[in-house]
């Protein structure tokens, strides 16, 4: 099964950056394209009537902030495109109008100019300092879009297996070998629509023996994806107990660190985690045996 999450399709103006910021403008282009998102490019415009026809066009304006201060008029950032850009946006911040402010290096990021920008952040303007891109996305996908309730039946099954669509591939190579031994119902999360798919979660899940968050590439989603779904079905007094497991070409362990003495997790290589899954399904009803 698989159930996209947006149906709607955000409109949003893409800044110009700062030049050490181009590879994770790149990065995140990437991953808005693939979340479906109606993109105009700032790509160096600078005269303020272009600015103001491009951005009416828009929903929202995305800016990633860098070492290079582009909030300050009159200096080299502040007059460049990027700097330009931030100024014509927060103009038009309203109702129908919000601008998503990132800052990708967080508090490593100690450029005395990031102080000033948090100081004057007013409505409509939000600031994320979040590292991964993924998160960033969702996070520009929750305000500016309504979620639907979804209507799915839940099927009786051994193993509830969960994934972001960007690991999509490797997920349905993993699920093909679950299915040989175990009954799975398979979850994967897009970013191409808007779905609110917490109560369809909670409910299979009740009626499968164990949950499993899966990830390659999309580490620091499923990290998040996995803690709240965690929350919301009971924490440690949940009936249906969850494990993460990470595909070692991409995974890091220090992603898992988070979930010490609140779930079990695991990297490892690909073909061998089917077995991992298996062997936690085991052992889980193992005890409810007991």
């Amino acid at each position: 099964m698989f159930l996209n999450l947006y149906n709607q399709s955000v409109k949003l103006f893409f800044a110009d950056v700062s030049p050490e910021m181009v590879p994770m403008q790149q990065e995140l282009r990437v991953i808005l394209h693939r979340a479906g998102m109606q993109i105009t490019d700032g790509g160096g415009a600078m005269s303020d009537e272009q600015l103001k026809k491009m951005m009416q066009k828009a929903e929202c304006s995305v800016h990633i902030l860098g070492t290079t201060d582009i909030y300050t008029q009159g200096t080299e950032g502040g007059e460049s495109a990027a700097g330009k850009q931030y100024r014509a946006a927060k103009q038009l911040c309203s109702g129908n109008f919000k601008m998503f402010v990132w800052n990708p290096n967080g508090t490593s990021n100690n450029a005395p100019y990031i102080n000033k920008i948090r100081r004057t952040i007013e409505e409509n303007i939000i600031y994320i300092d979040k590292p991964s891109p993924i998160v960033f996305v969702e996070d520009i996908r929750n305000i500016m879009t309504v979620k639907q309730a979804v209507n799915q039946e839940t099927v009786a099954s051994d193993i509830f297996f969960l994934y972001n669509d960007l690991d999509k591939d490797s997920a349905a190579d993993i699920c093909t070998m679950l299915k040989d031994l175990q009954t799975v119902t398979k979850l994967g999360v897009s970013m191409t629509n808007d779905v609110d798919y917490n109560t369809y979660i909670r409910q299979q899940l009740a009626v499968s023996k164990v949950g499993v968050v899966y990830y390659n590439y999309a580490g620091d989603w499923a990290v998040s994806f996995a803690r709240q779904v965690w929350k919301d079905t009971g924490g440690n007094s949940a009936t249906t107990p969850l494990f993460v497991v990470g595909n070692s070409e991409h995974a890091k362990p220090e992603q898992l660190e988070i979930f010490k003495d609140i779930m079990e997790c695991a990297i490892d290589e690909p073909m061998r985690i089917p077995l991992d899954i298996k062997m936690f399904l085991d052992k889980n009803n193992n005890n409810l045996n007991q």
